[in-house]
């Protein structure tokens, strides 16, 4: 997919006058909202969303899922009006919605900073830093990838530097790298990951990995069973760490 070289410009009713009705690239311009999820950005980015990234209907949420990443109808019924319930928002939202703090968003994210100063909505830029340490403990593994065993070791150490999450966010947190995994690596993430660089280029600029299609209808039931294993590996390194081991940081 092209990028838009264009110079600023508006997105009249989350359209893009210069990308047209395609699915071209083209980042936020003045007076578009985004979240801290890169996948919800990048469909805004890429006209999957209205490309404000305001009043988003469930069902536009769900048509989204299903075309730009092909998540199964299932799955994007869950994540959609999941979501919904959740911000206690059911005709509508918008991308911003989902930065308000402790709702979907949590802190122990892997590429935003934690809402520290109590405000309603947490950070939604991505810290350049944090992506960085996320990249550099990836490929442990295998070179260049980042395995389902990497995401469980990072998510161990992003928590013990920032607090441990509860049960629920705990959840949300791992369903999203695993379904950022399983998405972008292909049919075969479970075994052999994601591209590092290609998780890079997603999370930085919020845009789909060049040269990147779906090959595969990512389900439910594929990314419970990911989301369980990334969880058992969790619950066995941290059995296996004395209390007292000084606590890794990713910067």
């Amino acid at each position: 997919m092209s990028s838009s070289t264009h110079s600023s410009h508006k997105h009249p009713q989350g359209s893009c006058p210069m990308t047209g009705k395609t699915h071209d690239f083209c980042p936020a311009q003045a007076g578009d909202v985004r979240s801290p999820c890169p996948a919800l950005n990048a469909l805004a980015n890429h006209g999957y969303l209205p490309r404000d990234g305001k009043n988003i209907g469930p069902f536009a949420l769900v048509r989204a899922l299903k075309t730009g990443y092909r998540l199964s109808t299932v799955l994007a019924y869950i994540l959609s009006f999941g979501s919904m319930y959740i911000l206690g928002q059911f005709k509508c939202l918008s991308l911003s919605d989902l930065a308000r703090h402790n709702m979907i968003e949590h802190n122990a994210s892997l590429a935003h900073d934690d809402d520290n100063n109590g405000a309603e909505y947490a950070p939604t830029k991505v810290d350049s830093k944090l992506l960085a340490a996320l990249c550099a403990e990836g490929g442990k593994v295998l070179p260049n990838r980042m395995t389902l065993e990497d995401a469980a070791r990072i998510r161990i150490e992003r928590e013990a530097a920032c607090g441990k999450l509860d049960s629920v966010h705990g959840e949300i947190a791992r369903g999203e790298i695993v379904i950022a995994i399983g998405v972008l690596g292909g049919k075969d993430a479970a075994k052999n990951g994601v591209n590092i660089s290609s998780l890079h280029e997603w999370m930085r600029y919020e845009r789909m990995p060049t040269g990147w299609k779906p090959d595969h209808t990512q389900g439910l039931y594929q990314t419970y069973k990911m989301a369980k294993f990334v969880r058992e590996r969790m619950r066995e390194a941290e059995a296996q760490q004395p209390s007292n081991k000084p606590v890794k940081s990713l910067l």
